[in-house]
């Protein structure tokens, strides 16, 4: 599938009632996940046949490859069984939305509450990795002198922070209780396209290097002068960091800006346990719920296994 396909698989899925589009009949197949202590929980009813065209092995948006257990948003919006249960057609948390922004077709993933624009995704099974952008550093406010309003938090079932990340430190409007020192100068941002995000107050805002115990010893040396101050730490990818940072006035006059929009990598995982890894070992595509439990085994022919293809219905 390429992105010129999405606009019809978009009208297909969102479209007429779901369970004429999707399903055929149902049985009560009993999926299950891996609790705690890695015994097997029988969970939700799952269905006996599911529709391949909504779940393709593979699809392009825009110049990234979007594949399997990372799966189109689009589609599994309209995946539900008789109970309304939404079911994906991969793992939960690796939905990618596929947006057309004019005349180009743009990945993104949510993580919490905010979106993320992908730069790249990396399937080989050695460096497994998404390269993310904060859709918000894109967006054009502030040009060269973005300012980040959040702090980048997710769930850790599939992706994991990398080595290879490290963090800035932003100080939004700078109320200080005192003369802020003026070794603290070369930390200010001093862009004239620049604007605090909303709730930060109106002082100077500063962005601080955090690669050792130094820099976190001036962040909070700098938050403590102050005073009332929006505080927001991010991760950046720690080689464009260190070729951005040598020329100090630069990095503080637009430099950050470019290593933000260089983005962070977050690492992916595969499940190697319970009852997905049986269903990948069988070939299969793992279904989840939407709270990440294991439901059930998307097999070729539209069918579904309890837990793996050799178990899917005949």
């Amino acid at each position: 599938m390429n992105q010129d396909d999405l606009p019809a698989l978009q009208d297909e899925v969102l479209s007429g009632p779901v369970y004429g589009v999707l399903f055929l009949f149902y049985v009560q197949i009993k999926p299950f996940k891996v609790g705690s202590s890695g015994t097997v929980v029988l969970t939700k009813l799952l269905l006996s046949t599911y529709n391949v065209s909504m779940c393709s092995e593979s699809f392009w948006c825009g110049s990234v490859e979007i594949h399997y257990p990372f799966y189109l948003a689009n589609a599994t919006e309209a995946i539900a069984d008789y109970s309304g249960n939404i079911f994906s057609c991969g793992y939960t948390d690796l939905s990618i939305s596929c947006k057309l922004e004019g005349q180009t077709w743009i990945p993104t993933i949510r993580l919490d509450s905010d979106d993320y624009t992908v730069e790249n995704i990396s399937y080989h099974y050695d460096h497994q990795t998404i390269l993310l952008v904060d859709s918000d550093v894109l967006g054009g406010a502030g040009g060269d002198c973005p300012a980040v309003r959040h702090e980048v938090s997710f769930d850790e079932t599939w992706l994991h922070s990398s080595s290879y990340n490290d963090n800035l430190t932003f100080l939004f409007g700078c109320d200080p209780r005192g003369s802020v020192p003026p070794e603290f100068d070369a930390y200010k941002i001093n862009c004239t396209q620049f604007k605090s995000p909303p709730g930060a107050g109106p002082g100077d805002s500063f962005v601080v290097i955090m690669t050792d115990e130094h820099d976190r010893y001036l962040e909070q040396e700098l938050a403590t002068k102050c005073g009332n101050t929006m505080v927001v730490t991010v991760p950046v990818r720690g080689d464009v960091l260190m070729a951005a940072s040598y020329n100090k006035s630069n990095f503080t006059s637009g430099g950050y800006g470019d290593v933000l929009k260089r983005g962070f990598e977050l690492e992916w995982s595969r499940i190697t346990d319970g009852g997905c890894h049986l269903c990948e070992a069988s070939n299969g595509q793992c279904a989840y719920s939407q709270h990440r439990d294991f439901l059930g085994c998307l097999c070729h022919g539209g069918k579904v296994g309890n837990r793996d293809c050799k178990r899917s219905s005949k």
